[in-house]
């Protein structure tokens, strides 16, 4: 059995009722693949949890990562082996956090969004160390990647043998 769980951006605006017709016709593509789950949102969030037989939810998560209703997904957790279902015959069960009128469930808010928040640290952090790594390791600038989304670096690579500037003579 696999689990994978999951957090990603609306790619476009969504009401109650996408959200209710998402999570319908995943129910019913999970009944017949075995598989069961969760999808919570709010805020323009999707957490998801995926759980059933390993090729299934393979092939299932392949299809998300391809949906163009998902942008900036993160995969927060994969897990493989003898595991016990956490959501047994819930072919997927809703909850838009959004609509949702239980006070009990406002930290979970809380928590997709600062979790959605981290991943984008992460995200910003893994683009800064690649760079970084590019520039030590070659000694040439890293290629505009998404230059908008990349601060240059503080120091600069140490010049190329050869090319370096010799000091003024003083007079």
């Amino acid at each position: 059995m696999k689990r994978i769980k999951y957090i990603s951006r609306f790619a476009a605006p969504m009401t109650a009722r996408d959200i209710e017709r998402i999570a319908a016709q995943a129910a019913g593509k999970n009944r017949k693949l075995g598989i069961t789950g969760l999808l919570m949102a709010t805020g323009g969030v999707f957490f998801q949890v995926i759980e059933g037989p390993d090729g299934a939810v393979d092939e299932l998560y392949s299809c998300i990562l391809r949906d163009n209703r998902h942008r900036d997904v993160l995969t927060l957790r994969v897990e493989e082996g003898n595991l016990t279902r956490l959501f047994p015959g819930w072919e997927m069960k809703k909850v838009d956090l959004d609509t949702a009128t239980d006070l009990r469930l406002e930290p979970l808010k809380a928590i997709i969004q600062a979790i959605m928040r981290h991943g984008e640290i992460v995200s910003g952090l893994t683009a800064v160390l690649e760079r970084a790594a590019w520039q030590e390791l070659t000694l040439e600038p890293a290629p505009d990647v998404s230059p908008a989304k990349l601060p240059s670096p503080r120091r600069k690579a140490p010049a190329r043998k050869g090319t370096q500037k010799k000091p003024a003579a003083r007079s």
